[in-house]
């Protein structure tokens, strides 16, 4: 699929119909492997699925989070460490927030925070994509890479320095 420019695989974990999570890499093997861990962490039991349907509607919710800063809201399953990403919701577009921040925010360690985010099952639904360091500076953003993190934040009206 395409995000903002950048062609991704994207694998699924659905429940009733209803997406949990999705999981997505440059290839289709490592997406696979990125959702199934997904999977296993937030004790999700769905094998990962292609769907291009599916895929039409997180190109709908990206749009309407980065673009129109839209907040996404999480299904009501029991996601370990669920307050990291409920504390990220709270981000709006066009803003950042350092990692440190955060963890104050969901009242956890900041190491637990940092695995949570990797576990991120909604990533840029979720945006993690607005966590920059003390600096100000960009870290990570597992799977895709720092590249399609400053794509976002510029997408959102964010500059930083390179």
């Amino acid at each position: 699929m395409d995000l903002f420019g950048f062609s991704v695989a994207v694998r699924f974990l659905l429940q009733k119909g209803e997406v949990l999570a999705y999981g997505w890499h440059w290839d289709e093997a490592r997406a696979e492997r990125h959702a199934a861990a997904l999977a296993s962490h937030h004790g999700i039991p769905a094998e990962p699925a292609r769907d291009r349907g599916l895929e039409g509607w997180l190109a709908e919710r990206l749009r309407a989070v980065v673009l129109e800063g839209e907040r996404f809201s999480l299904p009501s399953h029991p996601y370990r460490d669920r307050a990291v990403y409920e504390a990220l919701l709270e981000v709006p577009r066009g803003e950042t927030l350092t990692y440190g921040e955060l963890a104050k925010r969901a009242g956890l360690p900041y190491p637990r925070v940092l695995a949570a985010l990797l576990k991120n099952p909604f990533q840029v639904l979720v945006p993690c994509h607005r966590l920059v360091t003390k600096k100000g500076t960009l870290m990570g953003f597992y799977p895709l890479g720092a590249r399609v993190k400053r794509r976002l934040l510029e997408l959102e009206g964010v500059r930083l320095e390179e």
